[in-house]
């Protein structure tokens, strides 16, 4: 691993965008194999000539050529055709030779548009590699030991390279980055793929809440004001403002706000990339039971998964358990993936242990402490079990037991987990 990152601190041409799996149908000359690419980035400032550069799908190696067929330029004049010179600071986009059939097979027929001034390439055999997989990872190499490369061909233990949806490419995030899991995303362009342009993720906000708690840990009374504490993040590559903060007691379950809810809102402020923000929001603790949510409302974020957080109030609030939410999914999306556990004992210094039970008095998992050195304190359960196996979707009752030598105390309180018909359970 060593030599593959210092491999990439000398490359001159990074892959920057990979189509492996093309809308419509597949098989010899029909649109999923004919429309497969490669994108390149040169980002220097020289001009960079690719010729007897080769680009491997660990199944086959093919040499990248000039693309010589000028029926490709189409409406956009500007595409370089019949040369190996990618330009500094310039995109090239290695086509299946078949992209331009005069006979093609299937619909999609030269789906693509491309940036302008792109270089057009193409490899010396009839396809990409052995034809790119969804799970085929790349390799980009010059023959002065310059390298590149697609879905971490080194280490096949992480979750790439794998099936991006019918017709989207992976982008690359940041081109000097290194080739990481966290360096790729599906292409969130409305097109599916941006060959011969810059990354569509660079161009757009990624806003988060990251933060969505209590300033007071007491229980609190229903009526009584509270102040809780909101923190938003800009993951993204570029300043935003233009996003609404709104906060709001579900009093009906529905996860929306409703007119008789009374939503708090606040027009977003600017938000610089990498940055973070917090504010102190006023709420009126409910009478009932009530999630209370936090939500983002940005146009331009096409990752919403994290614009949004929720915590359960409850005015009968639970001296020793409690729960931030009621239910938790934990379907590896970013959402609720673990139920958080907050304990608070009288005392701190003696055992503590809280059990997992399933419906059938099963325990599934359990979490002890034999002297805990705080009177108080959050637990994680991941939704699995003591063998660290996914439980099956279902109600769940958390048991909390505290012995000291003067104190014993007992509580418990259900939860629901909610899976995936397709996760795989375990009792």
């Amino acid at each position: 691993m060593t030599v593959f990152v210092l491999l990439l601190a000398v490359s001159r041409v990074v892959i920057t965008e990979v189509m492996a799996n093309p809308a419509g149908l597949s098989g010899a000359h029909k649109p999923e194999d004919r429309n497969e690419f490669v994108e390149l980035y040169n980002p220097g400032e020289k001009p960079v000539d690719l010729f007897n550069w080769t680009i491997n799908d660990l199944d086959a190696v093919d040499w990248l050529v000039a693309w010589e067929d000028s029926s490709v330029l189409g409406s956009n004049r500007t595409l370089i055709v019949g040369s190996t010179w990618l330009k500094g600071g310039g995109y090239a986009v290695v086509l299946d030779s078949e992209y331009t059939d005069p006979n093609p097979e299937g619909n999609f027929i030269q789906p693509y548009s491309f940036g302008d001034n792109t270089l057009i390439m193409t490899t010396r055999n009839t396809t990409i590699g052995n034809g790119l997989a969804i799970n085929d990872p790349l390799i980009l190499a010059s023959p002065y030991g310059d390298t590149s490369t697609f879905g971490t061909p080194f280490d096949t233990s992480d979750s790439i390279p794998c099936n991006p949806g019918d017709g989207f490419s992976w982008e690359r995030i940041g081109p000097d980055r290194p080739d990481t899991v966290d360096n790729w995303t599906v292409c969130p362009d409305p097109a599916g793929c941006t060959p011969g342009a810059p990354s569509s993720i660079s161009s757009l906000p990624d806003l988060a809440l990251v933060q969505l708690e209590l300033e007071d840990t007491a229980a609190l009374k229903p009526g009584e004001a509270f102040y809780c504490r909101v923190g938003i993040a800009n993951s993204g590559f570029v300043s935003t403002d233009s996003w609404t903060l709104e906060l709001f007691l579900d009093c009906n379950g529905n996860a929306v706000p409703d007119r008789k809810e009374n939503a708090w809102r606040r027009p977003g402020w600017l938000l610089k990339p990498d940055k973070d923000s917090v504010v102190r929001v006023r709420m009126t603790y409910p009478q009932v039971q009530t999630d209370l949510w936090a939500r983002i409302l940005c146009p331009e974020d096409r990752d919403t998964i994290n614009n949004q957080r929720r915590i359960t109030l409850s005015p009968k609030a639970h001296h020793l358990l409690n729960f931030t939410t009621s239910s938790f999914s934990p379907d590896g999306d970013g959402f609720e993936d673990s139920l958080v556990i907050v304990y608070r004992l009288p005392e701190p210094g003696g055992k503590l242990t809280i059990t997992v039970f399933n419906l059938a008095g099963q325990a599934v998992k359990e979490f002890s402490k034999e002297r805990v050195k705080s009177n108080q304190g959050i637990l994680y359960w991941d939704g699995k079990n003591n063998r660290d196996q996914p439980v099956p979707t279902g109600v769940y009752a958390i048991w909390l037991q505290y012995h000291r030598s003067d104190y014993d105390a007992v509580e418990k309180l259900p939860v629901l987990l909610i899976r995936r018909p397709s996760q795989s359970k375990a009792g």
